[in-house]
This record gives structure tokens, sequence and C-alpha cells, in this order.
């Protein structure tokens, strides 16, 4: 379950802006270097937790999909595809990060032509839909679980994990292909350590627009 939308400013922001994520050595390591984000992400997690600015959670608390939302209100142009995501920098563990980047969640949607205001707004339920990618794109289905939800689960003796959520838009300004599915989850199916969000993104054209983060361990240390 995804609930995405454009909020003016009715939650409190739980993004990092400006030069705190791009200063911020959590985050960096996943994001360019020069990476200036243009929105703020609010990450809520059933039962009112909230997601972000580094804070820590258990994993039982973030079993099920959050709901998000970004503000301000993004310009948005016609068929525009978008994606949330979700990786974890620190797998297995930060000093021996031998299946980083882990893809935890991609979820992607498009602006079509019968979207009246200059908002994201989506659906509160979504699932795969049946044919192929082509047949997605044609019909203008939104959004989509391209990878679906894989709960954060650190391992035991593997200390706190960062959880990086990252909104993507098109890099071009353009409308662009549908993106590509990771073919695994481990370094984001690049088969290297230190791949992940980053590649895929430039892979499909994509650059990131917001980011935020949270930290989680398993309870045995």
């Amino acid at each position: 379950m995804l609930r995405l939308s454009a909020f003016l400013a009715l939650f409190v922001s739980f993004g990092l802006t400006g030069s705190s994520i791009v200063n911020n050595e959590q985050v960096v390591l996943v994001l360019d270097e020069d990476f200036e984000p243009l929105y703020n992400l609010n990450i809520t997690y059933p039962h009112a937790i909230h997601a972000g600015l580094g804070n820590k959670i258990k994993p039982s608390d973030v079993s099920s999909p959050p709901d998000v939302y970004t503000h301000p209100v993004p310009t948005l142009r016609e068929n525009e595809t978008f994606a949330i995501a979700i990786t974890d920098p620190d797998a297995i563990s930060r000093s021996n990060p031998t299946k980083a980047e882990m893809c935890h969640w991609i979820v992607t949607f498009t602006i079509g032509a019968d979207d009246d205001l200059p908002v994201i707004h989506l659906p509160m339920d979504f699932e795969l839909p049946a044919g192929s990618i082509e047949d997605r794109n044609a019909a203008k289905l939104k959004p989509v679980e391209l990878m679906t939800y894989y709960p954060p689960a650190p391992p035991p003796k593997t200390g706190y994990h960062r959880y990086v959520f990252v909104l993507l838009a098109p890099a071009s300004g353009k409308d662009t292909p549908y993106p590509t599915k990771p073919k695994e989850r481990p370094h984001w199916g690049y088969g290297k350590v230190r791949k992940g969000v980053r590649d895929w993104a430039k892979d499909n054209d994509l650059t990131p627009v917001a980011a935020t983060f949270f930290y989680a361990k398993n309870k045995k240390q």
C-alpha cells in the first residue's frame, strides 16, 4: 500500500535539504556529492512511525510499506516517470558491505494526460499490472511496484544499517522509457560491491531530487 502526495506544508518535513544532505556523510555514499535536493520527503510508517533525519527505528516497526509525501508541490510535466526507492548501503554490515547496496523497494509512477493538477497524487492501493512493460507504458498505469517492498531486517551483530529513501525524476526533463527492473536486490543487480541506486538511476536517465534516511539494527548485538 502506498500513498504518495505532494503537500504544501501540512506535515513536518523529515527530509534532508540543501547543505544538510550534501554534507551528511551518512547518505552521500549513495548520491553524487553535488546533489542538491529540490523537495523534502516525509516518510510515515504504520502507527505514526516517522522515518527521516537519521532517526532510529525498530525493524518490527517498518515491516509494512510506508506512506510517502513530498513537498513543496513539484512542477510536473505530462508523461514524466518518477520513482521512489529504498537502498541499504550497509549490507551485510557497514564494515563488511559484501551485498551493498541492497535494493529494498522501487515504486514508479507516471504523470499522465488525465492529471489536472501539477501535483503528485496517486491511489492508495496498487499492484503490479499484467502485461509487458510496453503495455503498462501505453496504458500509463500508475503507480507500479517495480521491486516489491523488502522490509529492513539487519542481521544479528551487524550494528546499525542506514535505509536511504530517494525520490528520482527524469534527468533530461523529458518523457523517458519505463525504468528497468534490477536483476536482483544485492548490488542492485550490478554484481559489484557499492553499486546501487545511483548507478541504476543513471542507467534509466533518472536523477535524485529528494532523499532522507533512518537507522535500524537487529536487537541481537
